[in-house]
């Protein structure tokens, strides 16, 4: 069995080292499988991959391999396109290529607030916004007609997510927003030239719906305005989008995710306690060890942590065991 635990390795040493204290007591089981497992801790550079551990993890499972020189983030426009049935036919009809030309790239547009300091621009991703179906449509009604003679097209594939046509000849390295989201923009913008003609219609975009009513009601409401896009994708669909068979059962646990993504550690630990009683707890022994083998995959910001549990015998399963120094790899230092 694979258990995948994407929001699972806090980035921060101070913030791991704080919380490496409280697991024993917040989650007994996990902690006794960390201190159990054989561990491979691998970096991952979110800028030069284009998104997440969680996201790359997601491609590669669903058998995505990057052209040469193209970032594995690329792949999230076709996997995230389809929204919708009607969506997704409208989009195929709208940006068909000749079959010489092969499938067009595939990118994405999500609704976004730039939030801007004296210090720094944060991007709030679109998962934060709580837009529902009637601000999307009502937002993109009043964007569609700043498309036309620019080069650019959009076909809106669910509440606050679009599917962009670019130019042909226009191919920016951009990541994702899950990558991006709660961190200064500096290090991502796109300063190409050629990312020019982009962000001009951005600009007049966001002119447009500066003062538009749904805006002003989510102001009333408390709630942050839409006020940009963000761009990214960019591959071409692959032959099979869906999920390779295996052998190897797997079960997703995405319980760490919203307060990972947010850095809200409190609610974190609420959410591990929640975890490990009900997911870990059940598959292991008295001792908190898992009855069966396990394998273990803890993702983070910026790297990823490969676990491997083997029941011990019945023979020595009540012998002491030597426990792994899982803190050198939860809390690492540069």
């Amino acid at each position: 069995m694979l258990i995948v635990l994407p929001g699972a390795l806090p980035a921060s040493p101070p913030i791991a080292d704080e919380l490496a204290k409280r697991l024993p007591s917040t989650a007994p089981t996990l902690h006794a499988w960390l201190r159990a497992a054989d561990a491979r801790a691998s970096h991952f550079d979110p800028h030069e991959a284009g998104c997440t551990p969680y996201e790359a993890w997601q491609l590669e499972r669903a058998g995505f391999q990057p052209a040469p020189g193209q970032q594995i983030g690329a792949g999230l426009g076709p996997l995230l396109a389809p929204g919708s049935t009607a969506a997704k036919r409208n989009a195929e009809t709208t940006f068909e290529t000749s079959p010489a030309a092969g499938p067009a790239p595939v990118w994405i547009a999500d609704l976004t607030h730039v939030a801007l300091s004296t210090e720094s621009a944060n991007l709030l991703p679109l998962e934060a916004l709580a837009l529902n179906a009637e601000e999307g449509a009502a937002l993109f009604a009043a964007a569609q007609p700043l498309f036309e003679g620019t080069g650019f097209a959009a076909q809106p594939l669910e509440p606050g997510r679009w599917r962009v046509q670019l130019p042909a000849d226009l191919h920016p390295r951009i990541a994702s927003p899950a990558a991006v989201g709660g961190q200064s923009l500096s290090g991502w913008w796109n300063q190409d030239a050629a990312v020019r003609p982009w962000r001009r219609l951005m600009n007049e975009i966001q002119m447009v719906w500066h003062d538009h009513p749904v805006n002003e009601a989510r102001a009333e409401r408390g709630l942050p305005p839409v006020n940009t896009l963000w761009l990214y994708g960019g591959a071409a669909p692959w032959r099979d989008m869906s999920v390779a068979p295996s052998s190897q059962q797997t079960q997703l646990i995405e319980d760490l995710l919203p307060a990972f993504a947010a850095e809200d550690w409190g609610t974190w630990l609420n959410a591990l306690q929640h975890m490990d009683s009900r997911v870990l707890r059940p598959l292991s022994d008295v001792r908190g060890l898992p009855l069966r083998p396990v394998e273990l995959l803890l993702l983070g910001r910026d790297r990823r942590v490969d676990l491997t549990l083997k029941p011990r015998s019945r023979l020595l399963g009540w012998l002491p065991s030597s426990a792994k120094n899982w803190s050198a790899w939860w809390s690492p230092r540069a």
